[in-house]
């Protein structure tokens, strides 16, 4: 009997496993579809490309959430026209693994029926095809080997840019909370407009200026290298009150003509603990083109200023002087609160190491010189 027991229930498991098998067969992962991809195709399903792509005008439309589109190493290549990847409205499209190359745009991504598309792109080289996104969630990332983008624009959404190379113009705005990290920016230039709480660390801006616009609040800038801009490397607007200042520190500015250029005297501006090495005309650059009371609370603190000023670019502030040393500081009226001034030391600067007439500075001690115009009783450099 008991015999007869154990042979039933090993027929009983055996059965059962069959089942099992049978319906993980059917229910397990499906499989990205690779079948043969042409120009204009839109695509519904997960897609491998088996095959390099060229197209005259539009190539792909993804036509389906969550879907995964998968290079598979290969280039889809147009003739200088239409748009490489059209994605409206759509969630959850991954595009991974490959080179889009040569297209008005590399990716164009809308909204549609007010659904905002979220777009993930990892290892994507696009070469002469910028993305233009409005609005949209973009995740970008890879290496500096397989991830370059040849400009883009984004406008009303999220952008993350992680480890990858950037040429060409870069814009965002309205982007709260955005960031580009780990990356490599080099001839073009980034633009942040409107965006607030945005995070830019550990890249290498070269010759690629960084523009914060007046209207952007509580980003930081850190430990970034800027170096190799032609004119300002980081120019920086305002914000209108403390809480929401801006915050640029532990940066290299190197290279370049100037490193920091403000036109609204760093109002609600922490600039601390970088260094200005070797840049033509001056580190730093502050001039008060709109009147009193246009000024920051934070003091400028604990930079350092080696070797700037030495090849002038014949820059004048509006009260004529040349511009030249480490801080410049020009303003056409006193400020009110003056800006405060440091801990900023520095070594074989040209002209002065600090700039500051009467009436734009207060003292904060531990400044080193030359210092002028003198004499100047709010300013003590030793």
């Amino acid at each position: 009997m008991t015999g007869t027991r154990t042979r039933r229930t090993a027929r009983a498991v055996a059965g059962c496993t069959l089942v099992l098998s049978a319906a993980l067969a059917v229910t397990g992962p499906a499989r990205a579809s690779t079948s043969a991809v042409s120009c204009g195709d839109v695509l519904t399903t997960d897609t491998a490309l088996t095959a390099d792509l060229t197209c005259t005008g539009d190539a792909l439309t993804i036509g389906a959430d969550n879907l995964d589109l998968d290079l598979n190493g290969h280039a889809i290549t147009g003739t200088g026209t239409g748009t490489a990847l059209r994605i409206a409205g759509r969630a959850g499209t991954t595009v991974r693994n490959g080179v889009i190359d040569g297209f008005t745009y590399g990716a164009g991504i809308d909204d549609y029926m007010g659904v905002r598309p979220d777009v993930t792109l990892t290892d994507v080289r696009f070469r002469g095809a910028p993305i233009d996104a409005r609005p949209a969630v973009l995740t970008i990332s890879g290496t500096r080997d397989t991830c370059h983008l040849s400009g883009l624009r984004l406008i009303d959404g999220l952008l993350s840019i992680d480890r990858c190379t950037v040429t060409g113009q870069t814009v965002m705005v309205r982007a709260t909370g955005s960031a580009v990290r780990d990356s490599a920016l080099t001839g073009g230039s980034l633009t942040v407009s409107a965006t607030d709480q945005g995070t830019f660390t550990r890249n290498v801006f070269d010759a690629f200026p960084m523009g914060l616009s007046a209207d952007s609040r509580r980003n930081l800038v850190k430990t970034n290298v800027f170096k190799n801009a032609a004119a300002s490397a980081l120019g920086a607007g305002e914000t209108f009150l403390p809480e929401d200042a801006n915050i640029v520190e532990l940066n290299l500015f190197t290279g370049n003509d100037i490193g920091l250029r403000s036109a609204s005297m760093l109002r609600n501006l922490i600039v601390r603990k970088n260094v200005f090495s070797g840049n033509g005309t001056a580190g730093i650059f502050v001039e008060n083109t709109w009147g009193p009371d246009r000024a920051t609370p934070h003091p400028i603190s604990g930079n350092v200023f080696v070797g700037n000023g030495h090849h002038p670019s014949g820059l004048v502030d509006g009260q004529h002087h040349v511009v030249q040393g480490g801080i410049h500081l020009s303003s056409r009226a006193a400020l009110t609160p003056p800006i405060t001034l440091q801990n900023n030391v520095g070594t074989g600067n040209a002209g002065y190491l600090i700039w500051a007439p009467p009436g734009t500075v207060a003292d904060g001690g531990g400044n080193q010189g030359p210092c002028g115009p003198t004499p100047n009783a709010d300013l003590t450099c030793w």
